[in-house]
């Protein structure tokens, strides 16, 4: 199979994103601490901030004509799929007292947001609009910048 001119290297390292996207670890068991319940929120910041990093690579590739419809939706769908399943996990977990109830708040909101903007995103590859996907991705880099900022806080 022969790639168009210029879509090796990005590619590769939308490929690159997608693979680091797994080696994030989630947490799992119980947290009879604020630590350590701020530990799996962080943890879980992480994994979505790979998510939503990976899905605007993805989405500035389909736009540039850098990447087929069928990998984006591929990579966009897998992300999704982390992105959820990231929210789930951290979902199970019992917060220990109040402050970790307000905490679970805040990260479950940029949780609900970015998986909203990456389902977004996977919807209108499904759709083969590639030429808008920058567009449609606007949204995740505020979502980067809050996960950003939400692990500066709590790392």
């Amino acid at each position: 199979m022969r790639l168009p001119p210029g879509v090796q290297g990005p590619l590769l390292a939308a490929i690159a994103g997608a693979w680091l996207t797994g080696c994030v670890s989630h947490p799992v068991g119980p947290a009879r601490t604020f630590e350590r319940y701020e530990d799996k929120a962080a943890t879980t910041a992480e994994s979505a901030l790979s998510s939503v990093s990976t899905t605007l690579l993805a989405a500035q590739l389909g736009t540039d004509g850098q990447a087929w419809g069928t990998y984006l939706s591929i990579v966009i769908s897998e992300q999704e799929d982390k992105l959820s399943e990231a929210q789930s996990t951290f979902g199970s977990v019992q917060p220990p007292d109040g402050e970790a109830d307000a905490l679970r708040q805040q990260l479950g909101d940029l949780l609900n947001d970015a998986l909203d903007h990456v389902t977004a995103v996977r919807l209108n590859v499904r759709r083969g609009l590639l030429g808008e996907l920058a567009d449609v991705a606007e949204p995740l880099n505020d979502d980067q910048i809050k996960f950003r900022a939400f692990l500066e806080a709590h790392q």
